[in-house]
């Protein structure tokens, strides 16, 4: 539930995606061990071959896996690869307890914020992988007019396909399984690159399968499989109102946050936040807990800071903090504003509130927002001025609840959590 007040940038980029064929009926046969398998998977496969043709995973959580490439050749070769190693894996397993993903790879314009991707691009790489056979793998026309002729893999053309959210029809290319085991292995790593990108993917290599075998880095912190296991287990348990698929999505956002992150509970309404892209690990839990508890209105309890874990481990429900700066309430002074960027803290505005004349005004949203309203002429105004101008800002507007009168003249009267401009008596 945080907002993401960090630039947006385009790149061109070629993105895959995968998705476990009958990842409901394999977690309903055996969740445990469903999930031993795709860790496994995950360590030993899946992030080195990303790895190793110059690709980013952006997120893998559940039955998904997104990943960045610079090249649509890399991309499409890493999930020609990812494919027959699968099959490799699955050849002693009984059918029900197979692996098998389909796969799309497209090319296009996206949107990267901190280090997640948006865009049709990645929206149709997304339908592309559900028209591709289990164990197949789909490209747009776009991608494979860039892969023609310069790879080893003879792809079908499936003609134009209407696909969802989508305006135009998508033309698309498959390779089906039978295809993709046709074609000759390659090395993970791809001979025309030198040898510090060599050593670099070897690298990347060991610490993926470092952090599968388990390896902790310090306090409270773990592999990162155990991680997102954990942190799903912990939101079964506290956060009812969320789905399995909503609980996905709430890790892989979480995940691909630029750091550092945290993420807390409000364990009365049953609720979360988290926030992320802040200078270090204390300082994003702070202004999470701070965050929550203007929103919910209740002392939030913390959960995880980047990847490190900061509820316990046994059945005891994480503690609660109350945050100072959200009930203080004492005379206006930018260094007790809750939640807030320094960049806030140093406007001009800011900085000049409390030597302003009255009748002025402040509000707060939890999303780091504050507006000041000055000039007014009377207190009511003042008030009605601030909670406007906070509630129509971009970051707050229907989104995670209103704004708050953060101060009423010099008074900091946040406590009293008040979305209403009328004066108190």
């Amino acid at each position: 539930m945080s907002m993401n007040d960090s630039a947006v940038k385009r790149t061109l980029a070629a993105i895959m995606i995968g998705d476990v064929v009958g990842y409901s009926r394999l977690m309903g046969d055996d969740e445990a061990g469903t999930l031993r398998t795709l860790t496994r998977l995950r360590s030993t496969l899946i992030d080195p071959l990303i790895a190793s043709h110059d690709g980013r995973l952006v997120n893998a959580v559940g039955d998904s896996l997104l990943a960045e490439f610079g090249s649509v050749i890399d991309a499409t070769q890493c999930a020609i690869a990812l494919q027959q190693g699968l099959a490799d894996h699955n050849v002693a397993l009984d059918d029900s307890r197979r692996i098998q993903l389909r796969i799309g790879v497209n090319i296009g314009d996206v949107i990267v914020q901190n280090r997640a991707v948006f865009g049709d691009a990645v929206n149709i790489a997304a339908r592309l992988q559900s028209l591709a056979e289990p164990g197949g793998v789909c490209l747009s026309a776009a991608a494979h007019d860039q892969v023609r002729g310069k790879i080893d893999a003879d792809f079908a053309d499936a003609g134009a396909q209407a696909v969802k959210n989508i305006a135009r029809p998508v033309g698309v290319f498959a390779l089906s399984a039978v295809a993709i085991g046709a074609l000759g292995r390659r090395p993970l790593t791809k001979a025309r690159r030198g040898r510090r990108a060599d050593l670099a993917a070897a690298l990347a290599c060991l610490l993926v399968l470092a952090a599968g075998a388990g390896a902790f880095y310090g306090r409270g912190q773990m592999a990162h499989a155990d991680f997102v296991t954990r942190l799903d287990a912990l939101l079964v348990a506290t956060q009812t109102n969320v789905t399995e698929r909503g609980r996905a999505k709430l890790i892989g956002d979480y995940l691909a946050f630029a750091p550092h992150r945290a993420l807390v509970i409000a364990p009365k309404v049953r609720d979360h936040w988290w926030t992320g892209d802040w200078p270090d690990a204390r300082i994003a839990e702070t202004k999470a807990l701070e965050r929550c508890q203007i929103a919910f209105g209740e002392p939030c309890a913390s959960v995880a800071a980047d990847e490190t874990w900061l509820a316990p481990i046994d059945a005891r429900p994480p503690e609660v903090h109350e945050m100072p700066k959200v009930v203080f309430a004492g005379e206006f002074d930018p260094k007790q504003l809750p939640g807030v960027r320094d960049n806030v803290i140093a406007r001009a505005d800011v900085t000049a509130y409390l030597a302003a004349p009255e009748p002025k005004a402040a509000a707060i949203h939890p999303r780091g927002v504050l507006t000041v309203a000055t000039g007014a002429s009377s207190q009511t105004e003042a008030n009605a001025k601030a909670l406007k101008s906070c509630n129509d800002s971009d970051s707050a507007r229907d989104a995670d609840g209103p704004c708050y009168l953060y101060a009423e003249a010099n008074k900091v009267v946040l406590p009293a959590r008040r979305t209403k401009a009328a004066t108190r008596p």
